[in-house]
């Protein structure tokens, strides 16, 4: 065994779980979590002449796994779009009279989601704006509003939270 393969099986042995874990946590699925994790070691195997030279081989194993994470949302996200988009929609019989008025209803989205965004104070909005809109990541925002890294992670934990508040207010109100 060289060192390289020693080196990627220490790895292995330090990383694996974390990022099991990690990825876990973000996508809530255990088969699609084993798959990324397993494309996550399989990354750092094609590269690990690059990883055993990187001076944070921690943070490139993760930044690789937040990389894969944000591909399979993607991914998720416009295989749903396709399906919502799909003319060849499928016609369901409801049994409650609830539930077929609530679908009868018409809801504009767009007002729905400004709504959500006039709520927020400036600060807030500017936020969303920079992470969803713009899609910086929290260490350049971080710099661009000269704050630390974990102060913008918690202030973006806090605003996601305000925001399904705020969805479970408007949602009541207007249904």
């Amino acid at each position: 065994m060289d060192d390289y393969e020693k080196f990627f099986n220490e790895l292995c042995a330090e990383y694996y779980e974390k990022i099991l874990k990690y990825v876990y946590f973000n996508i809530k699925d255990e088969t699609y979590s084993r798959d990324i994790t397993q494309n996550v070691f399989l990354i750092v195997y094609e590269k690990i002449e690059y990883v055993f030279k990187h001076p944070n081989i921690g943070g490139f194993i993760f930044q690789t796994a937040k990389n894969l994470v944000r591909q399979h949302k993607r991914e998720i996200y416009n295989k749903l779009m396709m399906e919502i988009n799909d003319e060849d929609i499928i016609n369901v019989s409801y049994s409650t009279f609830e539930i077929s008025d609530f679908l009868d209803k018409e809801i504009n989205e767009f007002d729905y989601i400004s709504d959500v965004l006039n709520m927020l104070t400036d600060e807030k909005r500017n936020l969303y704006n920079l992470y969803y809109i713009k899609r910086k990541p929290m260490e350049e925002i971080a710099y661009e509003l000269g704050i630390g890294y974990s102060a913008v992670r918690m202030r973006y934990v806090r605003l996601r939270k305000e925001i399904r508040d705020l969805v479970k207010e408007l949602a009541e109100k207007k249904f």
